[in-house]
């Protein structure tokens, strides 16, 4: 047993830290609160799994509560709304490949959400993973839209919202 106390032990005067809290540039922070938050919906996939909740359940209960963050109900454009969720999808990782953002329809494709080094990490299907993009059709049904996505190969992953005719 070495004599020297670990830099975390309570008697060591100064501890050493490869990095400090405040040495981490904004950059490395974004990088690290994208790969905790999609850690944390692969854990909660998983719990869910492990408890016999249907994740699917979960993820219309998130757009649902989420849905209260979006303003006053109102009508929305599909492209509007599909660029919003782009921007959420971004802030997760995601890379956008490709968009075309109509008044009536909207369609774009996607990569890098859910992260497949992290699934892979964590022996996760990335399609376990990806049932959080249900959460966004409960935002766009109350909007007069119709959210919904599927994979692709390759780790695309592709949106569709249009407007719901009501007549």
């Amino acid at each position: 047993m070495s004599s020297d106390p670990s830099p975390h032990h309570p008697n060591t005067p100064t501890p050493s830290f490869e990095h400090g809290h405040a040495d981490y540039s904004d950059a490395e922070l974004l990088e690290q609160v994208r790969g905790n938050a999609q850690a944390m919906i692969l854990a909660t996939v998983a719990f869910l799994e492990t408890r016999g909740i249907p994740p699917a359940e979960w993820a219309a209960a998130i757009g649902e509560t989420f849905s209260l963050g979006w303003g006053e109900v109102r009508p929305w454009d599909a492209g509007e709304f599909l660029d919003a969720m782009l921007t959420n999808l971004r802030a997760l990782g995601a890379a956008v490949i490709d968009s075309e953002l109509g008044v009536d329809r909207a369609e774009a494709t996607t990569t890098g959400f859910p992260d497949p080094e992290l699934c892979a990490l964590f022996a996760f299907d990335p399609a376990q993973a990806a049932v959080i993009h249900d959460a966004a059709a409960a935002i766009a049904a109350p909007r007069g839209l119709r959210w919904t996505w599927r994979l692709e190969p390759g780790g695309v992953t592709r949106f569709v919202v249009a407007r719901v005719d009501e007549s």
